[in-house]
């Protein structure tokens, strides 16, 4: 695209919001909903639609009536497959994903789009091209670590090796990484150990804005009856977690941390997820509470949660916790606690980074499961909500969904501006 092109398209563009925005990103629905960042894509989308902007979310996979169905049925999805996900998991999938898939979502952005936003990594790359067709400010929201980031900053990343000859072969072919990543006119992080990353990978500086839970989990369902929906029996202090059972998650150290307890059979767990991506992890948490004699205390499902059981597990949970080492943000903790429920976080999960210090919140190592387990006893008896009301004001105030659609907002016409202002 020549220079000329791109300055008379953006005369065109040059006006006040509201704007019409392109959200792109693999996939909606399947597993989980499809995680996290979809979730959040779809409630940007949702927040972008109440404000006037029109919105068209693009991707490869979409499977509607899924756990974000509520969010995803009120936007304009365009899909290249309609009916299924399915997840890329060998290298040659990805790859083919990535090189002939990919494009092919850039395809479905409308050409009267004002701003592209590419989310994640698979998200980047046909927002690239996308941007560059139509001759649009490219934002790209970042939420996971991308294959170039973690050949550059392998000890920053949580699936970064180190071995000399796993960076050079990453480097060198996740190199278009570099190339769509520089040319994107912001970048949004979640936190600021995250932008720190994105600083020494691609020499650009990221905004950091950080998000919390959608306003659904500030309206939990009563506990009694969420708990009687699980099966929770009277007089049980139940520890919740929650997440994809992949082995980053780490949640084996709640199993043990509940064998420390085992002087205290009122202590139950409940770990909550699917285990599509990684069912040899699942299969050894079960063996691992088999061996340790824990299978009347320790629930472990093995599956999607609805919505609803969500909710449920948050509210009945008498304490949540969560154990990553290395965690680019943690939208379950802050949904626990806008259900109400104290909170356990490891230092290692970057949400700790705006949540340490507040009532219903404590940060520990989470290295040592007899650390953790004391941790548990401090709360047994209720000390951790105390004061969590006033947790759950600042997170409406501070981390709403809400306030995170009116940053974005305001981010887009701020590169519109300089995109105007560069070609003027």
């Amino acid at each position: 695209m020549t220079r000329r092109r791109r300055s008379a398209i953006r005369l065109t563009i040059c006006k006040p919001l509201p704007v019409k925005i392109a959200l792109i990103n693999h996939h909606v629905g399947g597993e989980s909903g499809g995680g996290g960042g979809v979730r959040l894509m779809l409630e940007l989308g949702r927040g972008l639609v109440e404000r006037g902007h029109r919105v068209t979310i693009a991707v490869h996979d979409h499977l509607p009536g899924g756990e974000f169905d509520y969010a995803a049925s009120e936007l304009d999805i365009r899909a290249v497959h309609t009916g299924s996900v399915a997840w890329t998991q060998g290298r040659g999938d990805l790859a083919h994903t990535y090189w002939r898939g990919m494009p092919k979502v850039a395809s479905l952005v409308p050409s009267d789009v004002d701003v592209i936003n590419g989310h994640d990594w698979l998200g980047l790359r046909p927002a690239r091209i996308a941007a560059n067709r139509l001759g649009t400010p490219l934002v790209w929201t970042r939420n996971d670590e991308t294959p170039w980031e973690r050949g550059i900053v392998p000890r920053q990343t949580i699936y970064g090796d180190q071995r000399t000859a796993v960076r050079a072969l990453r480097i060198a072919t996740s190199w278009p990484d570099l190339r769509d990543a520089r040319q994107a006119d912001q970048i949004v992080v979640l936190s600021r150990r995250q932008a720190e990353i994105v600083q020494r990978s691609y020499h650009k500086p990221a905004v950091v804005l950080p998000m919390g839970p959608p306003s659904q989990f500030f309206d939990p369902p009563d506990r009694t009856a969420a708990r009687e929906r699980l099966g929770v029996p009277d007089g049980v202090f139940l520890v919740g977690a929650f997440g994809m059972l992949v082995t980053h998650r780490r949640f084996e150290h709640l199993i043990d941390a509940l064998a420390v307890l085992r002087d205290d059979p009122s202590v139950h767990a409940l770990i909550g997820g699917s285990d599509h991506a990684e069912p040899d992890y699942a299969d050894r948490l079960e063996a691992r509470i088999a061996e340790l004699e824990l299978s009347d205390r320790v629930r472990l499902p093995r599956r999607t949660l609805s919505d609803q059981e969500m909710k449920d597990m948050y509210a009945a949970a008498d304490v949540f916790t969560i154990f990553n080492k290395r965690y680019a943000w943690g939208l379950a903790p802050l949904e626990a606690l806008a259900s109400g429920t104290p909170t356990l976080v490891s230092a290692g999960a970057q949400v700790a980074d705006v949540l340490a210090g507040r009532p219903g919140v404590s940060v520990e190592p989470m290295d040592d499961p007899a650390e953790t387990a004391a941790a548990i006893r401090r709360w047994r008896n209720g000390e951790g909500r105390i004061g969590i009301e006033g947790t759950r004001d600042w997170m409406r105030r501070e981390l709403s969904m809400d306030a995170y659609v009116k940053r974005m907002e305001a981010l887009y016409e701020a590169a519109l501006t300089a995109r105007r202002d560069e070609h003027d």
